[in-house]
């Protein structure tokens, strides 16, 4: 029975899927062509920055695969704006699911423990778009397919069950992507919908495509051993793989640096491009950029310029308002007093 929502990864699970041939530092330092890694973390943070050291310190010319499991978590896509993408109101009010910007463009996806998540890094000059969704709708089997989107989408439908992001270099490129067994589907439809977005006069960035979406039901175990075995396959020679304990990532200094970098509030809402926001009873436009205030139209509030966007900033904004709108958009639309706080 595979690991599902609520249970923890580990690694004698992923040990009977497939057999181990190298640690995390033997197989990164090995000559080996193809390299599969499967990370016993369940930490977002952790395993995007594992994704990211080894997308930047291995050999241009090798071929890596990743696949992990993260707890609830919402991941950003690298030109994106947190108040826009998810219901801010809601994320800030809890703990239970993290919000991070990752380092690829795209739309924002939800990572749970129904989800598996694959990361696929080549040489530039052989990368494709749909060379690694065909592969994992290869091991998914007839019900799925790549549609004009990239996407893999699932049964008569054509629902959504993958969504994918890239990132190109000169030498390596990436293709990682999203998997939906057995996600919480529910958790998705409503932290994936944005109570401000009806009020943004403009914004630039990356807006996320919304699709229809479903689970497969694969059993975990299968759509791991089958992808890590299918891309071995396809990329030929002798494969190494690797087990990778949080221990081993805890001791890399660029993973640990990536884990800072992701968890700054600065790389999550200082990054974010500039937008702008109508605020209601003639309250004026609000300019944000980077995540803070740069002008106000028509203000009539002292000392609001250059202050961290967020509720707090609203409520003083709409204090000619009234109570109870000016509660309203603070808490219920934007979210969070001031981020970083």
């Amino acid at each position: 029975m595979s690991p599902s929502r609520g249970a923890a990864i580990n690694s004698s699970f992923l040990r009977t899927l497939l057999s181990p041939t190298h640690t995390l530092a033997t197989l990164s330092a090995s000559s080996l062509r193809t390299q599969i890694y499967l990370s016993t973390s369940l930490s977002p943070h952790l395993n995007l920055s594992l994704e990211h050291h080894l997308f930047t310190s291995l050999p241009p010319a090798t071929y890596t695969l990743l696949l992990y499991l993260n707890t609830p978590s919402l991941i950003l896509g690298r030109n994106q704006n947190p108040w826009l993408e998810v219901h801010h109101p809601s994320v800030r009010a809890q703990s239970t699911v993290q919000l991070l910007r990752r380092r690829s463009g795209g739309g924002t996806v939800y990572h749970d423990l129904g989800n598996v998540n694959y990361s696929a890094t080549v040489p530039t000059a052989v990368f494709n778009r749909d060379t690694h969704a065909h592969l994992v709708a290869g091991v998914l089997g007839p019900q799925a397919r790549v549609n004009e989107r990239h996407d893999i989408v699932w049964g008569p439908q054509g629902d959504k069950v993958s969504g994918s992001a890239y990132k190109l270099t000169r030498e390596r490129s990436y293709h990682h992507g999203t998997m939906l067994l057995n996600c919480d589907l529910e958790s998705i439809r409503g932290l994936l919908r944005s109570p401000l977005a009806s009020a943004v006069v403009a914004a630039r960035g990356v807006a996320s495509v919304p699709s229809p979406v479903t689970n497969t039901g694969v059993d975990t175990g299968e759509f791991i051993s089958g992808v890590a075995r299918a891309f071995a396959e396809m990329y030929g020679g002798t494969a190494g793989v690797a087990v990778v304990s949080e221990e081993e990532m805890e001791a890399v200094e660029g993973i640990g640096k990536g884990v800072r970098e992701l968890r700054s509030q600065e790389w999550v809402y200082g990054q974010t491009p500039r937008f702008s926001v109508r605020l209601p009873g003639g309250a004026g436009v609000v300019e944000v950029e980077k995540g803070v205030v740069t002008t106000v139209e028509g203000e009539a509030v002292e000392g609001v310029s250059g202050c961290r966007f967020g509720g707090g900033v609203v409520r003083r904004l709409l204090q000619g308002v009234g109570y109870a709108e000016a509660e309203k958009w603070a808490a219920e639309i934007v979210g969070g007093e001031e981020w970083g706080t």
